[in-house]
């Protein structure tokens, strides 16, 4: 039934584009344009044009015992001028690629810095283009390679970036792992270097612990084991809570003794969950001196202001519960 079908529509599309003068006329404009449009590209092609081509470039024979710590760059961008029919034959076959071998720039050092003439680099390209092919340009125009025969260090790891949690959750810890990475390097580099840093990181409204992988920041003759690391973001959120604090008295005469009504505060304060448990009521301190008690009766004021002396780390929203209290100095009987 299908076969039927398609042969019946093939012959009501060729009836219609044959069977009229109209669909002739159409035939006879589309032929002449495509003679125009091919005239119109053998001239274009004729003309001289500029354009990038894409070169890769290689290090061969390298050591087992040598570790390239900056490597060369793996394409290089070469502007090149001809006329367009010659450079139609880069756009359909690559270049291959600029091979450069290790063994002749060894100068049996234990580190260096090896700079590539770029007239030799240029010298190498021009050898594969046609000899009416003229280089304008070559980027990157510093050609260089670092390398080392196993010299390293271990170095700490720096996070960079940025990160903040949702509303109610705050940031309760951010680390890299590994916490260390080995970094091979020249020892002029070594000797001073005293941390690796991330890449920048953005992260926001976080509500729950968050890991990313990401990437070392480059180094300029340096090469790290691992390149990556896993970076934590460790979130808690807040909880409110409350513990009742007696009051300390200190520096009173032996025969008098302060007392407080209440005789203790209650202490209401936010913490994040992962501390709640370390808080307990002897971390806060609310002390009163007898030099406050006589400062206070000086300037007739009947109630002693609760002002904390000391309040745990990671603790915040403090209030108390009363903020004054009502004392009197109790004078004690002689035995």
């Amino acid at each position: 039934m299908d076969k039927y079908r398609v042969q019946y529509q093939w012959k009501k599309w060729r009836d219609f584009l044959f069977s009229s003068g109209r669909s002739h006329d159409m035939f006879v404009f589309l032929f002449f344009l495509a003679i125009s449009a091919g005239f119109w590209l053998l001239q274009t092609l004729d003309e001289t044009f500029e354009t990038e081509i894409a070169v890769p470039l290689r290090l061969t024979d390298v050591p087992e015992d040598v570790v390239i710590t900056t490597s060369l760059p793996e394409v290089l961008h070469v502007v090149v001028r001809d006329k367009g029919t010659a450079l139609l034959r880069y756009w359909r076959h690559s270049v291959q690629p600029v091979e450069v071998s290790f063994a002749d720039y060894n100068t049996g050092a234990a580190s260096g810095r090896v700079g590539l003439p770029q007239n030799e680099v240029l010298k190498a390209v021009q050898e594969q283009l046609s000899a009416s092919t003229r280089i304008q340009t070559l980027r990157p125009d510093t050609l260089e390679f670092f390398y080392n025969h196993g010299m390293n260090a271990s170095v700490p790891v720096r996070i960079m970036g940025e990160v903040k949690t949702d509303t109610r959750f705050y940031l309760y810890d951010v680390k890299a792992e590994p916490a260390e990475v080995n970094v091979f390097a020249p020892a002029s580099i070594l000797d001073t270097l005293t941390a690796v840093y991330t890449k920048p990181l953005s992260l926001s409204k976080l509500k729950e612990n968050t890991t990313v992988e990401t990437e070392l920041k480059p180094m300029r003759g340096a090469h790290f084991e691992p390149k990556r690391v896993k970076v934590t973001a460790q979130v808690d959120f807040y909880i409110e809570q409350s513990v009742d604090i007696p009051v300390v008295s200190l520096n009173f005469p032996g025969d008098r003794e302060l007392r407080t009504f209440p005789a203790s505060v209650r202490v209401t304060y936010t913490v994040g969950y992962q501390h709640s448990r370390d808080i307990k009521a002897e971390n806060f301190l609310f002390l009163v001196t007898y030099d406050e008690i006589l400062a206070l009766r000086g300037q007739h004021i009947a109630k002693i202001p609760v002002q904390l002396k000391s309040i745990p780390e990671g603790v915040s929203n403090v209030h108390t519960e009363p903020e004054e209290l009502d004392f009197l100095i109790e004078t004690l009987a002689e035995d």
